[in-house]
């Protein structure tokens, strides 16, 4: 281990670790209270854990295909009504669709 000045290197890059965003590497400011926080914002928080769903979460997600797109997407913790659709977007295509007699297989 390297030291400088009565300073462990572990330390330091632990503690530059805590100071940046994994996400996208924006200094975090960290409240004077409360626990430490681990991404600078909300939007990168929502980032990180919708591409690092957690493993006891996985068997709620399920592989649907979008009716209006075709595109293959994740669904995941549905309690009422299960998605249909991969965006927004494509559901308003979709229910643009259907009022001009575009029959959905789906509904």
């Amino acid at each position: 281990m390297v030291e400088f000045d009565n300073v462990n290197m572990d330390e330091f890059i632990a503690g530059c670790v805590q100071r940046f965003c994994p996400v996208c590497g924006a200094e975090i400011r960290q409240r004077e209270t409360g626990r430490p926080r681990k991404f600078c914002s909300d939007a990168c928080r929502g980032k990180f854990w919708k591409a690092h769903p957690k493993p006891e979460k996985w068997d709620s997600y399920h592989e649907q295909v979008c009716p209006v797109c075709g595109r293959i997407f994740f669904a995941a913790h549905e309690t009422k009504r299960k998605r249909k659709y991969c965006s927004r977007a494509c559901a308003n295509r979709g229910r643009a669709l259907k009022g001009e007699g575009y029959e959905n297989s789906d509904t």
